[in-house]
């Protein structure tokens, strides 16, 4: 890649040194497979229709990092900052993730509209404040995910694990969970949800009225 800008309709693969940077490249309609691009820095770098398989990206520094319409899939991406990365063109999402780890990411104050996890590992990942409308998790593992302060209106949850979002302390109007997720939702509120009438101590009898126990 020495010498170019541009790269399009390539295979890559293969593996970069810890802190080797990459500078000013665009790369359109790439398949990037099995790299190992571990502690690596990113800066103005463009994806474009891109699809990233079996990668390894975990505590890579992304600067300024534009994605558009991609797929990391099977890959490892665990401890990266997202913040420097941006959506790009008219594309609906700038990426997909599935079956990832993305553990202890942050996501923190960052632009992730539209970005789509699918059976994704999310441990530990940071959200707050982020613009995360429209953004879906499909069977996703979001144990102590963070979303203080985050914009989750229009957002999609289900099937996901350990989730504890508390809706007083993010936006959420019209967010789409199932029936797990939104017991997630309410037990974050400290409610108890309990199953039909007459749980308790109190008896009522067939006329109505209030059995004996309870006088």
């Amino acid at each position: 890649m020495i010498g170019t800008s541009y790269i399009g309709g390539r295979v890559l693969s293969g593996a970069v040194e810890p802190g080797t940077e990459l500078r000013d490249l665009d790369f359109e309609d790439c398949r990037i497979e099995g790299a190992t691009l571990e502690l690596s820095v990113w800066r103005r770098c463009a994806l474009d229709s891109c699809t990233l398989v079996g990668v390894n990206l975990s505590r890579a520094s992304l600067i300024d990092v534009r994605l558009a319409d991609c797929t990391m899939r099977d890959s490892k991406a665990q401890a990266v900052r997202w913040s420097g990365v941006r959506a790009g063109g008219l594309a609906p999402r700038s990426v997909t993730f599935e079956a990832c780890r993305l553990d202890y990411g942050s996501f923190a104050e960052t632009d992730v509209r539209g970005m789509r996890f699918v059976r994704c590992s999310l441990v530990e990942a940071d959200f707050g404040g982020a613009d995360a409308r429209a953004v879906e998790f499909v069977d996703c593992d979001l144990s102590g995910a963070r979303f203080t302060g985050a914009d989750l209106r229009g957002a999609l949850v289900v099937g996901a694990t350990g989730l504890g979002l508390d809706v007083r302390e993010a936006r959420t109007a019209g967010l789409r969970v199932d029936p797990g997720g939104a017991l997630a939702l309410v037990d974050a509120l400290g409610v108890q949800v309990v199953d039909g009438p007459g749980v308790g101590d109190r008896s009522v009898e067939g006329d109505g009225s209030v059995g004996e126990r309870d006088r």
